[in-house]
């Protein structure tokens, strides 16, 4: 299931009130992501993360931790075509990945006001929210979008891309 965290470069604390949100939220005192896809440029960094879940999680007393509930689906068409095992090749047996997502829209308002505590409380104005899942694209990408609005404008009329880490600075 997909990852999503945010962090916020450099601060110590963002003092989130987990019963504000409608997500559930896990707040840690080191950059350490629930997942190992952006790890080692992690460990380069410090400061706090924000990993964000589905909302039925927060009275759930287990190990599993993930947003799948928080994501629009429905947002990329994703066509499986299955082959015909007596047509197949080795080169025919590549996974279908959905690469393009959206935030259900219940849960932006949650994310932004994240987003912006994160950005607020860091003495470097920078953030990062990163998003790690298992069928989206094979490798890691990185990408600068400068401001909170950019990011929403980059989520609202294209989707964001999972497997991505987006640096902001500014809002």
């Amino acid at each position: 299931m997909p990852t999503i965290e945010i962090a916020s470069l450099n601060s110590s604390k963002l003092n989130l009130d987990p019963a504000a949100y409608k997500v559930t939220i896990i707040q840690e005192g080191t950059l350490v992501s629930h997942r190992g896809l952006f790890y080692d440029f992690l460990t380069k960094q410090s400061g706090v993360i924000v990993h964000i879940g589905n909302p039925d999680l927060q009275y759930a007393n287990n190990e599993v931790f993930s947003a799948g509930q928080i994501i629009d689906w429905a947002f990329e068409d994703v066509e499986m075509v299955i082959p015909q095992p007596e047509s197949m090749h080795s080169s025919d047996l590549v996974s279908i990945q959905q690469s393009s997502f959206q935030f259900l829209k219940e849960y932006k308002e949650d994310i932004d006001r994240i987003l912006k505590i994160a950005l607020k409380k860091s003495p470097l104005n920078q953030i990062y929210l990163l998003t790690d899942y298992q069928f989206g694209p094979e490798n890691a990408n990185q990408e600068v979008i400068y401001s909170i609005g950019n990011f929403w404008h980059l989520h609202d009329s294209h989707g964001l891309v999972f497997n991505t880490l987006y640096e902001m600075f500014e809002d």
